[in-house]
């Protein structure tokens, strides 16, 4: 018996021809060929990254004003200005959030700040009896010697 090898035989969606397996990509998921040949998808691939690259530097437009490219130099102090104040406050409102996220995360430096001020408070206590009994007047026969 002949050995005989089936050759299957893919039609190119762009170009219509009939081409071999070995013509097209294999996708590695599926394991079937492309629907273009290496040919057309070479082609095509590189007229979309032409294109794509020509859109992407001419036919955008910003939707808001470029410091860089603004001729009049006192808009151009404006919106250095309002950029400046933009970062100030955002930087304020994520100290802020910090500060509050820290504040919250240690409940026990609160107790342990407010025993610190009670002992702190009898001491100080303690001290201002002391200076108000030196601070008081001297009786009068402390004051004859």
């Amino acid at each position: 018996m002949k050995n005989s090898e089936v050759q299957t035989l893919f039609v190119c969606g762009c170009c219509k021809r009939s081409l071999p397996a070995s013509a097209f990509y294999i996708n590695k998921k599926t394991g079937l060929p492309g629907n273009y040949c290496k040919e057309c998808r070479k082609t095509v691939s590189r007229n979309h990254r032409k294109n794509e690259k020509r859109s992407l530097a001419y036919d955008r437009e910003s939707n808001y004003p470029v410091i860089t490219s603004t001729e009049d130099p006192m808009l151009r102090r404006e919106l250095i200005l309002h950029a400046l104040e933009t970062v100030a406050a955002s930087i304020e409102r994520k100290r802020r959030k910090v500060r509050e996220s820290a504040f919250e995360c240690e409940p026990d430096a609160e107790s342990r700040s407010g025993s610190a001020f009670e002992s702190g408070s009898e001491s100080k206590s303690e001290l201002e009896l002391e200076l108000q009994s030196k601070s008081e007047p001297k009786s009068k026969s402390e004051l004859a010697d």
